[in-house]
């Protein structure tokens, strides 16, 4: 937090004294207002993000502006959300209606598949997007009006093949949802296994609208059994590619010996919603379920973001909530630098903004497809205190 007010205090102080000198008898300038358009699943299949994510904001937008108003400056922070309802094609639409009110620059799309719907027609346009989940490798693309807070699912797959390795893994069977981001990141992930002389079984795949997972799980358990018959229980793993549906998943995968009799390995950032299930997360912790966080060490903000998502809505915020904070500071001096909301102006300043901001979990310098760079995962796993759950750290990678 002290490196944010230092680097907005300067940036600040310098727009003051040049204003000064050009106008020293000029008025009190009118209330500035920067909005800022959201693009949040309120509803849908990533919901408990996108609820998250509107509270992180919230938060944002009352520091910034807090200190904005002790530095005696006009500049307001507007965060304006609207419900893309996790369905890229109401996406394109909300981004639209936002574009249609004069805002030029949004955070969002946060998953893979909807951004991959708006990507062009916002480059086409002139519309910034600051997506702060979004991690499919196909979009990294350079020098698009996209810029995004995590690193692409690469970076990830080589750690977690590296750590599958390291517990014994040889073969891999994967339960993926049919998208972009789960297409990305299992071939992302085979390469890096078979590369390493792993097998990777063909993924079992299921729609995003699924709730009864029955029969994808009696296929994936003739698949584990198969398996190990021929390898052994220690030497195969289930590897999941879910968002919210993890929970009914795993709560559906339980009483299976089978399922049970392997580890399980998750690839999301935002599996957090495991832990506020008993059923998932009993099974979960029996099959050693570890997932990815973002970053190393989280910093004092996150753990407010946490408590406040936990009080309002009863959940366990995602790690990735973080990046929604730090993407409006961003903003905030993307502007100041730039010195208007031109979008070709905040294009350039943002990645410079970026460069030189230390946010909840670490520096966020972005690399050549503006994606972030040299970023710490935490993986971690459920540790059960009485009857409840909570996700620990098990290696940083």
């Amino acid at each position: 937090m002290r490196t944010r007010i230092i680097a907005l205090i300067f940036f600040a102080v310098l727009i003051f004294f040049a204003a000064a000198q050009s106008a020293p008898t000029s008025p009190p300038p009118k209330e500035d207002i920067l909005a800022v358009g959201a693009l949040l699943p309120l509803h849908g299949e990533n919901s408990n993000y996108g609820i998250s994510a509107q509270i992180a904001l919230q938060i944002a937008e009352e520091d910034i502006n807090k200190l904005f108003s002790d530095l005696g400056r006009a500049i307001r922070v507007q965060v304006v959300p609207v419900d893309t309802q996790s369905d890229p094609d109401i996406t394109l639409k909300a981004l639209q209606e936002l574009q249609h009110k004069g805002i030029k620059i949004m955070i969002g799309p946060e998953q893979s598949q909807s951004l991959a719907r708006v990507r062009e027609y916002a480059d086409q346009n002139e519309v910034i997007l600051i997506s702060c989940a979004s991690t499919a490798s196909s979009l990294a693309i350079a020098n698009d009006t996209t810029f995004r807070l995590a690193p692409d699912d690469a970076t990830l797959a080589r750690l977690l093949t590296f750590l599958m390795q390291r517990d014994g893994i040889k073969v891999l069977i994967a339960l993926a949802r049919r998208d972009l981001w789960a297409d990305d990141m299992l071939n992302a992930t085979k390469h890096e296994f078979e590369e390493k002389k792993g097998i990777m079984k063909e993924a079992v795949r299921y729609d995003p609208q699924t709730t009864d997972f029955s029969s994808q799980l009696n296929l994936l358990h003739n698949l584990v059994e198969n398996a190990t018959k021929k390898s052994g229980t220690d030497n195969v793993a289930v590897y999941v590619s879910a968002f919210d549906e993890i929970v009914p998943i795993l709560s559906q995968a339980t009483g299976d010996p089978v399922l049970a009799s392997v580890r399980w390995y998750g690839n999301d950032l935002a599996n957090a919603a495991i832990s506020q299930n008993k059923t998932a997360a009993k099974f979960a912790y029996s099959v050693h379920f570890l997932s990815p966080v973002i970053g190393g060490s989280c910093g004092p903000k996150y753990e407010q973001i946490k408590k406040a998502v936990f009080n309002e809505t009863g959940r366990e915020a995602s790690s990735l909530v973080a990046n929604d904070y730090d993407a409006l500071w961003l903003i905030a001096y993307a502007y100041l630098l730039a010195g208007c909301d031109d979008a070709r102006a905040l294009k350039l300043a943002f990645p410079e903004a970026a460069k030189r901001y230390r946010g909840e979990f670490g520096w966020m310098k972005l690399n050549e497809a503006g994606d972030l760079k040299d970023v710490p995962y935490t993986i971690a796993h459920l540790k059960k205190d009485n009857d409840t759950f909570q996700w620990v750290p098990y290696a940083i990678l």
